[in-house]
């Protein structure tokens, strides 16, 4: 939340001795840096911070803006002050006694040459407004009011000036910072908080003055800046380690420090507050270390901007007074309405119904200012409210209802602050995000179909415009990856979780699914590594092991696959899987006993296997041309759960290669409306499927590829399936719309581009378009078709192979070496 500080001290002022420093002014209007930012021989601080007072009105931020500061002097960026010159005093430490004893002995320690930092955060104020070079900087134990009756616990400014200023002119280089000008409940009211304000700006001697705002304005402190920061000292000291460095020339003079802070704080305080400097502004300040500013960079490249929220704590009272019935009765009822979140809805009465009205009866009441940032940063709340767990690499509990609301709230947003607002292009970006989860908030594969598709389209379009407007936000990167996985387009996945990961290094979640895109992407050494880091850091995850069984599994290392599977036997809780994976490895070495043991054992250690275990083994029955038998599984398996789509494809299989072209079509179906979108299955001799037949005159490259392992994707086995059940039907082979809508849903599965257009070869081939077939087959083979005993020996291409063009293809993309080298 935004508070605005007391207006007493509206000014953070700096003062320090200019030590005959002139001023010269460049060409380009930036005063020259006459000498390097000196070394002083010693530099001494003394810090107040305030937030906590025992008898007036609370700050929220003044205490950690002074501890902040005490530690960037300690740092190598500050100066690397040593701790023993740093005297700090914070809330119920801060009294008159102790910063007058630490005023004291600095005086008599401080000599010419040496610096001397005063800092105060914290109330100020002036009751008797007839003083008018006076103001009085509040202490932990100052009463409200009767001030000058207890000066035991105020600090008067004439009383600073007259102590400190023989320091300055005696070579000391004396800077005040003072951010004082904080709204409350104070005695001398407004115009006690401009008083002290002007008192501080009044010209003392040899010093540089910094001053948070005009006298007329308040100082502002936000949950937003920092995680709790006073907007001017928060900017202060981002422009001290090296941001107003405008020449970048290592040195930050007084004139970039003016320039970085005026421009940063009136823009994030949208012109309500605006820092003054006076004095010499050719000198030079402090020193910028190239990797802290480096490291402040990066950070400020993560940081995500938001609207903060003001509290005027008693500044807004004598405005309310000013306004007639039925402006108070207006205003109440828009406080009401934020309160209640009755922000754009319902129609008849809301926060923004009540803004517009007052702003159009009331032009140029000073109210209208704050009213609109509060209300936008209600508008703002509810996507803070998903957002901030993501943020945190959380798990955000949302709904899609939630961020069509939340969209609809920063459309208003938008339209409430306009777009000359330093936010509209971050707020865009947030809206866009919004309306792509308004369609896919929590999607997952069990969810998704080819239906989806358009709404997927629709959201990917929404978040490739917010990323980029928002190139920082972690959200949108993870949501863009996640969705571009759904459309098969796991090379833009790949790059966004790249990203991703550049902004959080180590999240998980980000590089399990970097460690799935390689797998499907086929780079089984970069989804290999990745899957061993995270084991690494997450020995215990199931998931994590699987995977990288998976992985060993397909990229042929049976030796490492078998060593996981052993470690998941040896556990109870993990023994049933264990077995299963162990079923597998058997399977595909077509070892029908040993396989059909490992997955009755796998059954017997929990029931969740049945069905798959009951599939996997008509599964390898058939393969062994056993079909009976596969049959009777598969029925077994699906009289259990006849939604189980992995048993309904395999009878689909056994259908059509016994001509039942009917019956295995609605199996294909069945499959298809079954199967969430990521849904694989494994496939061993694939001379069993598409009703394909071969040349096997090569009797060991026919029973290499029979052994070979094959990974698809249901939902698209299921259309080939159909496909080459149209393709055998001589009748239908014509049947150019139902073949071209075939093709279409195959396309969208872009993992499969190569295999597709291979297969387009072979129906072309068989319609004897030879020019057709050739066009397809290279556009294959570009694409990383590798399969060489496919190529030169799947029947249904028989008819290109005598061709010159198609040598010349397999010459180029097959030369000796590469002969028998399958995909």
């Amino acid at each position: 939340m935004l508070y605005l500080r007391n207006l007493l001290f509206c000014c953070c002022v700096i003062l320090f001795s200019v030590n005959g420093f002139s001023q010269n002014v460049n060409t380009r209007g930036i005063p020259k840096k006459e000498d390097s930012a000196g070394n002083p021989k010693n530099t001494y601080a003394i810090i107040i911070g305030i937030s906590k007072y025992k008898n007036i009105s609370p700050l929220e931020f003044a205490d950690k803006d002074a501890k902040s500061f005490g530690n960037f002097l300690l740092s190598n960026a500050g100066g690397s002050v040593p701790a023993a010159n740093v005297e700090e005093f914070l809330n119920e430490q801060a009294t008159r006694t102790n910063v007058g004893d630490a005023i004291s002995q600095m005086a008599r320690k401080a000599k010419p040459g040496d610096r001397v930092y005063f800092f105060f955060a914290g109330h100020g104020d002036m009751e008797d407004l007839t003083q008018i070079e006076n103001g009085l900087l509040l202490l932990y134990n100052s009463p409200n009011g009767n001030y000058f009756g207890m000066n035991d616990d105020v600090l008067e400014i004439i009383n600073l000036k007259r102590y400190l200023s023989p320091l300055s002119e005696r070579g000391v280089e004396m800077i005040f910072v003072v951010d004082a000008c904080h709204a409350g409940n104070l005695k001398g009211g407004v115009q006690g908080i401009e008083q002290t304000a002007t008192a501080l700006a009044a010209s003392w001697g040899k010093e540089f003055k910094i001053l948070s705002c005009q006298p007329n304005q308040l100082s502002l402190e936000s949950e937003s800046w920092g995680g709790g920061r006073g907007l001017f000292s928060y900017e202060l000291e981002d422009g001290m380690k090296g941001l107003a460095d405008l020449n970048n020339d290592g040195i930050v003079s007084m004139y970039e420090l003016q320039s970085y802070i005026q421009s940063n704080v009136a823009k994030y305080s949208e012109g309500k507050q605006i820092p003054m400097i006076t004095g010499d502004l050719s000198k030079p300040f402090i020193k910028v270390i190239p990797s802290v500013l480096a490291e402040l960079k990066r950070s400020k490249e993560k940081d995500f901007p938001m609207i903060a929220r003001v509290n005027t704590k008693g500044s807004e009272d004598k405005y309310v007074d000013s306004l007639d019935a039925e402006g108070k009765k207006l205003y109440a009822s828009f406080n009401k309405n934020i309160e209640e979140k009755q922000l754009i809805l319902p129609e008849d009465t809301n926060a923004l119904k009540d803004f517009r009205k007052f702003e159009k009866k009331y032009p140029g009441n000073p109210l209208t200012t704050n009213m609109r940032r509060n209300l936008a940063a209600s508008l703002n709340e509810r996507f803070n409210d998903i957002v901030e767990p993501l943020l945190k690499g959380e798990t955000s509990y949302s709904s899609r209802d939630e961020c069509y609301y939340a969209e609809m709230e920063l459309d208003s947003c938008m339209s409430l602050l306009g777009p000359e607002h330093y936010m509209y292009q971050n707020l865009k970006a947030r809206k866009l995000y919004m309306d792509a989860m308004a369609y896919t908030w929590a999607l997952n594969e069990n969810e998704y179909n080819a239906g989806m598709r358009p709404a997927i389209l629709h959201a990917i379009k929404q978040l490739e415009q917010s990323a980029r407007l928002e190139p920082n936000a972690s959200y949108t990167l993870s949501s863009l990856g996640v969705l571009y996985t759904y459309i098969y387009e796991y090379g833009k996945a790949d790059s966004a979780f790249q990203k991703f990961l550049t902004l959080r290094p180590n999240d998980y979640f980000a590089k399990y699914s970097l460690g799935i895109i390689y797998f499907q992407l086929k780079q089984f050494d970069k989804s290999e590594n990745i899957f061993l880091s995270l084991l690494e850091n997450y020995p215990a995850d199931l998931n994590v092991k699987l995977q990288l069984i998976n992985v060993y599994w397909n990229a042929e290392k049976v030796n490492q696959a078998t060593v996981l599977i052993d470690k998941l036997i040896a556990v109870d809780s993990t023994k049933a899987i264990g077995y299963f994976n162990k079923a597998l490895l058997f399977s595909t070495a077509i070892n029908v006993d040993s396989s059909v043991y490992y997955y009755n054992l796998a059954k017997k250690y929990s029931s969740d296997y049945i069905s798959v275990c009951d599939n996997n083994t008509g599964q390898i029955y058939f393969v062994t041309g056993q079909n009976d038998s596969a049959r009777k599984y598969f029925n077994q398996v699906l009289a259990r759960d006849s939604s189980f789509p992995l048993a309904h494809f395999n009878l689909g299989t056994i259908e059509q290669k016994e001509g039942n072209l009917s019956a295995a079509m609605k199996e294909f179906f069945a499959t298809i409306d079954l199967s969430s979108a990521s849904l694989q299955g494994f496939i061993t001799n694939m001379q069993l499927y598409f009703g394909k037949t071969y040349d096997t005159s090569d009797r060991a490259a026919y029973k290499e590829f029979s052994r070979k392992t094959f990974l698809f994707n249901m939902q698209y086995a299921s259309y080939l399936s159909m496909l080459y059940t149209y393709i055998r039907v001589g009748r239908l082979i014509d049947s150019t719309e139902n073949i071209n809508f075939l093709f279409d849903q195959l396309f969208t599965y872009k993992t499969h581009d190569d295999l597709t257009w291979f297969h387009n070869a072979c129906y072309k081939a068989l319609r004897k378009d030879i020019p057709g077939a050739l066009e397809s087959l290279e556009k294959s083979l570009k694409l990383g078709f590798g399969n060489y005993f496919m190529l030169t020996c799947d029947n249904d291409l028989a008819i290109l192979r005598d061709k010159p063009e198609f040598k010349a293809l397999v010459q180029k993309y097959f030369p000796d070496s590469l002969k028998g080298k399958s995909r």
